[in-house]
């Protein structure tokens, strides 16, 4: 049986070279954007329109996720059910309960696995470091669906995914405390 595998990616501050060449390293296929607002005013090349166009330039297919975008609020996008409360920030405790009770959030992930199980792709947001980024809890609904995490870091640098603290797969389900 073949492991599925993803791979995530802070955008950060680099230069679209950079990115690009990271990118090339980890032979990514498609780019999936899980900002909630895909734009950056400091890098401009990260916005939606130029990155899918340089993407596409470069034989990577870029797709937006607005589904799976993060700073989710409690009253506004979800219901706070306690859900998470080993949380010590609410945006990941709202995170957490909208990746768990959303309608929109299942689906997108479950066509988010569909992609991973027949291409290779990175999951971007615009934080560095997937600890303090949402992608942590969309990358437990993957470690939970048996998918292979890898954080890029950088060229030769990555970290596989565990799940984050607040997580547990129980009686099959996975479940933040």
């Amino acid at each position: 049986m073949t492991t599925i595998k993803a791979y995530t990616i802070g955008h950060s501050n680099r230069t679209i070279s950079e990115f690009l060449n990271l990118l090339s390293a980890y032979k990514i296929e498609v780019l999936i954007d899980v900002r909630r607002w895909p734009r950056s005013k400091s890098f401009p090349h990260f916005n939606k329109e130029n990155l899918s166009i340089t993407l596409e330039d470069n034989g990577i297919q870029y797709i937006w996720f607005e589904s799976l975008g993060g700073y989710r609020r409690f009253g506004k996008d979800i219901k706070d059910d306690g859900i998470g409360r080993c949380f010590k920030d609410d945006s990941f405790r709202a995170f957490a309960t909208y990746i768990l009770k959303s309608v929109d959030a299942k689906k997108a992930l479950e066509d988010l696995l569909h992609l991973c199980s027949t291409r290779t792709v990175a999951i971007m947001c615009a934080e560095s470091l997937p600890w303090n980024c949402h992608r942590k809890i969309i990358s437990d609904w993957l470690y939970y669906k048996s998918v292979e995490v890898i954080h890029v870091l950088g060229k030769n640098k990555t970290i596989s995914h565990k799940l984050t603290e607040c997580a547990r797969i129980e009686n099959g389900e996975l479940k933040y405390l």
